[in-house]
């Protein structure tokens, strides 16, 4: 898809995270900061549903999470922070499962970061970009871009995402917006509760999975919306 072929495909996209946790047995804060227990969690997850997906990050504040209260990248990089455990479990899935798994990064876009960290949208914007790039670097197929609030500098804000766009596409990757439109492609979504045959392109679940939902109601989605 991220390279124009493939125009007939559905890929249905749980945005399903916290419940591989279910599988590990362990307490979300703990599960969130390491890699081993989330490429492993992951991967069972994925199995355990019979996707071919995984989702290596799901946004949910961790952006701000790792940082501490500073909107730059190196703070969210450093060891034991939520992004840096969510890049290194990218890293070892993508070396693990090859080009046989879609490797999925979902991050908060710049007008949501500059409204979190008390920003404006240009430096929020950079952060994103790098941040976008360094889990294109670690092997992520596609960018997803969690756009809850409207931009304070439209403009700033398009010249972000099209930057993102333009490293998502060197990195043979694609970069879609969430319940927003803007200047890249919008995923279409699906409510879990309510499974349909989705439509050509990415499909995601309308809104992030809970960390309780069952194995057999995910199955029963990624079956549905993935028929051809």
């Amino acid at each position: 898809m991220a390279q124009g072929r493939g125009a007939d495909e559905r890929l249905a996209v749980p945005l399903a995270f916290d419940a591989a946790a279910q599988i590990s047995a362990r307490p979300l804060e703990d599960f969130h900061v390491d890699p081993t227990q989330l490429a492993n969690g992951l991967s069972e997850l994925q199995r355990a549903i019979g996707s071919e997906v995984i989702c290596c990050a799901l946004a949910d504040d961790f952006e701000y999470a790792s940082a501490g209260g500073e909107l730059a990248l190196e703070p969210m990089l450093a060891p034991g922070t939520r992004v840096a455990a969510s890049l290194e479990a990218c890293r070892r899935l993508r070396a693990t499962g090859g080009d046989a798994l879609a490797l999925v990064a979902g991050l908060t876009g710049p007008a949501t970061l500059a409204a979190r960290f008390g920003s404006d949208v240009p430096t929020a914007g950079a952060v994103f970009s790098a941040l976008a790039k360094e889990f294109c670097a670690a092997g992520a197929d596609l960018i997803l871009i969690f756009e809850p609030t409207p931009p304070a500098d439209p403009q700033a804000w398009e010249d972000a995402l099209k930057t993102t766009g333009n490293i998502a596409r060197f990195h043979r990757a694609l970069a879609l917006l969430v319940d927003r439109a803007g200047p890249l492609p919008q995923a279409a979504s699906i409510a879990l509760d309510s499974p349909a045959e989705g439509e050509v392109g990415v499909t995601l679940t309308a809104g992030i999975v809970p960390a309780d939902a069952s194995i057999e109601t995910l199955q029963a989605w990624g079956a549905a919306v993935g028929a051809a």
